[in-house]
């Protein structure tokens, strides 16, 4: 009887066992194997649709990514070869740096500055504070000092002739404040709040291992209904540049490596030391010859590439130099893109006259007079969305790779929203900042 007891017992352990895998780890099975294979053909059809778009805007375009963390950071362990290897796979030609500060004296440049291989990165830092955090990039040799009242920093910086965007636009920031440029319209960390916990990520990604890794990252993704809305709103009284950001910090892994004196080093979320010591059975079990990046042993979930191939920043710039580049930015002469559905170079959003001249690009300030339309031109068909001062006033029905919209304008701020086709729904793919008429 005992025996039968103890079998019986020992059955529902296993199905409750089981019950709990299928639970936890069933969901990411399937999109394993059957949700994203999917979208992987889906994506695979939509990429055989593109064609090249006239070039309408005749001035160069730049991919880039903003609010990224390197080793000069407490929470990351970044390396010139790892960001720079990421950057090159995502096909990037700037990235500007938002590292933490040291100390109340920050001191710029710091980290890595300058060009590399053709990519430019630009130093940068985040600071955070009751009043929301900020990204700062000075452009300039000196040092900032924290202790001042963060008015008085933001307007130093701006009169220098540096970048200030306001980071974390979930939080509570000084909105009012006249002299700051810019804010995240998207910010990859601000969306993962928005989930049911972490848990399900994370299980998603186990199971998922290297395999459909940018579908896994796509699970996060939740239109930013409430700061787009600010957004446009602060934008009817003055104009304030929307960008993308990545927040990459390559943090959200488990990692390996010997060091100088033979101990291996385990390194885990936020690049804290889990432990040094001696190899033992695990690391024997485990590791193997170091990598390039010089890792023994690694679990990756937020890789550089990733981050950087999920939301870029498309600016229209004269030239290729931080300065030519910062300064589009400031304009508004830009677009965000989710660039793990579609690369969205080409894509061009402008004004023209009733002879199809040219009259302004996205950022611009435009007499209202001399606007006869507002035309959108994509690489990928696309349903488009114009939007004045918050609010759709055209939305077309079907997608197409371009659309003229309407050639009666009112005095207002005009920006696109684009969508693509994929898996059977529509997909936000494309954010451009406004074109303002007045």
């Amino acid at each position: 009887m005992f025996k039968l007891i103890g079998k019986a017992a020992m059955l529902i352990i296993l199905v409750g066992l089981l019950a709990g895998v299928i639970f936890y780890l069933g969901p990411g099975f399937y999109n394993k194997w059957v949700v994203y294979p999917r979208m992987e053909r889906s994506r695979d059809e939509l990429w055989a649709t593109y064609q090249k778009p006239i070039s309408t805007i005749p001035i160069p375009e730049y991919t880039g990514v903003m609010h990224v963390h390197s080793y000069w950071s407490h929470d990351s362990r970044g390396s010139l070869k790892e960001i720079l290897k990421g950057a090159k796979e995502a096909g990037l030609n700037f990235i500007f740096f938002s590292d933490h500060a040291h100390s109340k004296l920050d001191t710029f440049p710091r980290s890595f500055h300058g060009l590399f291989d053709g990519i430019l990165f630009e130093a940068g830092t985040e600071s955070s504070g009751e009043d929301g955090g900020m990204m700062v990039n000075p452009f300039k040799s000196g040092v900032l000092n924290w202790e001042k009242p963060r008015d008085s920093v933001i307007r130093e910086i701006v009169d220098q002739g540096g970048l200030v965007t306001y980071v974390h636009s979930e939080k509570d920031h000084d909105w009012d404040n006249p002299d700051y440029q810019a804010m995240e319209i998207y910010n990859i960390h601000s969306d993962l709040l928005d989930e049911k916990g972490i848990l399900p990520f994370l299980l998603n990604h186990l199971v998922m291992g290297d395999t459909y890794k940018d579908w896994a990252y796509r699970e996060l993704y939740d239109k930013q209904e409430s700061i787009l809305a600010n957004w446009d709103g602060l934008n009817q009284r003055r104009r304030i540049v929307g960008v993308g950001a990545v927040d990459a910090h390559n943090n959200l892994n488990i990692r390996a490596q010997v060091i100088g004196n033979g101990q291996v080093e385990w390194v885990g979320p936020n690049a804290e030391t889990i432990s040094i010591r001696e190899p033992g059975f695990l690391e024997k079990i485990l590791l193997h010859e170091p990598d390039e990046m010089g890792w023994s042993w690694k679990w990756e979930l937020d890789t550089y590439f990733h981050s950087f191939n999920f939301v870029n920043n498309h600016v229209f710039s004269e030239g290729f130099t931080s300065e030519e580049i910062k300064e589009s930015i400031k304009k508004g002469n830009s677009f965000i893109a989710f660039e793990g559905l579609a690369k969205a170079k080409g894509f061009q959003f402008f004004a023209q006259n009733q002879a199809q001249e040219l009259k302004g690009i996205l950022g611009d300030s435009i007499p209202v007079e001399e606007v006869w339309q507002l035309s959108v031109l994509s690489p990928f068909p696309a349903k488009y969305r114009l939007i004045r001062d918050g609010k759709v006033i055209e939305e077309t029905k079907e997608a197409s790779y371009e659309f003229v919209f309407p050639s009666v304008y009112q005095k207002g701020n005009y920006r696109i929203e684009a969508d693509l086709w994929l898996n059977d729904s529509w997909v936000n793919w494309i954010f451009t900042n406004p074109i303002y008429l007045y």
